[in-house]
């Protein structure tokens, strides 16, 4: 049964973790991706044309563009990331559907609440009009519903039932990596129900998994062909190297996001052990520790196998891998939470909510502060407020690569991107193709989005002058992944 404390500081930490992430989503400024979602989602593109031609000719289901073309209303990209606050609430509701189904899992809730507050994958996924917040909440929900089947053998009552199987159908359909990675989580447990010939628990696990995997084969045999093609040239990196450092580096955050909940994550984890090896009375939370452990292993190794055939890992696709170490973490802290006397469990939860608190202030900046097209925006607007006739031009050069890789939607999105931009910052761009230069004010050439391969002044400097422009001296300034290139106006005041 959940005490007082436990609610009180699952209360704040949610409350905290709600408030950040609203402040950051509007906040942080739009990168590529974002502008590529905002594009197929618009709400001048019906919904057959928008599944048929963009949707389903994307690298990933359909599920999280269906959820933002139906929020579409919300309006900017900034307002338009709400959407994953509504998802994190849902998520919430569903945890605590399984939770009340069975309250032996309120403890391990409680330090899975603080662990996934403080991990800056939280506030950096859900700040991004993207699906990995969504790959993030629905692995947490359907890691805790696949404890709570192995605590109870059993599926339990409607309402946890509904919270798992919703949670099992989303977790397949957001994502590839995160369909494959829930699908080696849920596998030991499946495994040993089976072993244990309980049909019930066996049903429980798998006529969901089954479920879920069935609706994302349908997908995938529609869309194989696509993800084939479009990802035949690829920016993810390939070698072991990369995949294994995308898993360590994914993992490895998770565990020190909160010092405290992984100190007290080791101790019962101990405690566990002690229970086992020692006392020889095995509680359930320690073969559910162990399956989800064995789940995460797997599915860790599954995908590192399957990148050196085709890369597709990066750190931001293995939220399921995040969202079950944090309940793994959560079931070990829990029986620390058990072992302890009243004064100093309530001590210890403060304690991690404190340590809670001192990562959001630090995770909020990081996920605000990422890389975007705000700073050459930014950047662009002043010179545009101190001499109101600059000229700004853009060139479908700087972006080539990019505008050619399928789906064919990028050659739209890049354009789409840079006029976002510029009507959020209130200049104007200079019509495709155009040659002007500013007579009594300066020329700006921008470009965005050119991390794999970066321009400096010297290629600026080339493509212009190969373009028609009388380029002589530029002030040329690289701000993250993009540059202005500003030119002195020919005649100045």
């Amino acid at each position: 049964m959940a005490r007082w404390s436990d609610r009180i500081v699952v209360f704040a930490a949610v409350l905290l973790l709600g408030l950040a992430l609203v402040w950051t989503c509007l906040q942080r400024g739009p990168w590529y991706d974002e502008f590529y979602t905002q594009f197929v989602t618009r709400p001048g593109l019906s919904w057959f044309t928008a599944l048929r031609e963009s949707w389903m000719a994307d690298n990933h289901p359909p599920l999280y563009y269906i959820l933002a073309r139906a929020t579409s209303w919300l309006g900017s990209i900034a307002q338009h990331r709400l959407l994953n606050v509504a998802l994190g609430a849902l998520a919430l509701a569903g945890a605590a559907v399984i939770v009340r189904d069975v309250p032996r899992l309120a403890p391990a809730a409680t330090v899975t609440t603080l662990a996934l507050a403080a991990n800056p994958w939280a506030l950096i996924a859900g700040s991004e009009l993207r699906s990995y917040f969504l790959s993030l909440c629905a692995g947490t929900v359907f890691a805790l519903g696949l404890c709570a089947i192995r605590l109870t053998g059993a599926a339990g009552g409607k309402a946890r039932q509904t919270a798992f199987w919703a949670a099992a159908l989303l977790a397949f359909n957001t994502h590839i990596i995160t369909s494959l990675a829930c699908a080696a989580i849920a596998l030991p447990f499946l495994f040993a129900a089976a072993l244990r010939r309980n049909g019930a628990e066996v049903r429980a696990v798998g006529a969901p998994v089954v479920a879920g995997g069935l609706v994302f084969a349908a997908v995938t045999a529609l869309q194989l062909p696509v993800w084939l093609a479009n990802t035949a040239v690829f920016w993810i990196e390939p070698g072991f190297d990369s995949a294994r450092w995308s898993v360590e580096w994914a993992l490895l955050r998770t565990l020190e996001a909160n010092p405290l909940v992984l100190v007290g994550a080791l101790a019962g984890a101990g405690l566990l052990a002690r229970d086992v090896l020692v006392l020889k009375r095995p509680r359930g939370e320690a073969g559910a520790l162990a399956l989800l452990a064995a789940g995460v292993v797997l599915a860790a190794g599954g995908l590192v196998v399957l990148h050196l055939l085709r890369p597709i890992l990066v750190e931001k696709y293995l939220m399921a891998l995040v969202a079950a170490l944090c309940v793994g973490m959560g079931l070990a802290g829990g029986r620390l939470l058990e072992g302890l006397a009243s004064h100093w469990r309530s001590l210890a939860l403060v304690s991690g909510l404190a340590a809670t608190v001192w990562a959001l202030f630090q995770n909020v900046p990081l996920a605000v502060e990422r890389i975007s097209w705000l700073n050459t925006g930014r950047a662009i607007a002043r010179e545009v407020a101190l001499c109101p006739g600059t000229v700004v031009h853009t060139d479908p050069f700087w972006n080539a690569e990019v505008m050619a890789m399928k789906p064919r939607d990028n050659a739209q999105v890049v354009p789409f991107a840079y006029r976002y931009i510029a009507q959020s910052f209130g200049f104007a761009l200079a019509p495709a193709g155009s040659r002007t230069m500013g007579q009594e004010c300066p020329t700006v050439f921008w470009g965005e989005h050119d991390s794999k391969r970066q321009f400096d002044a010297g290629a600026v400097a080339a493509h212009l002058r190969q373009s028609g422009f009388a380029v002589e001296g530029m002030d040329f300034r690289r701000l993250g992944d993009g540059w202005i290139a500003v030119i002195p106006p020919r005649n100045p005041r």
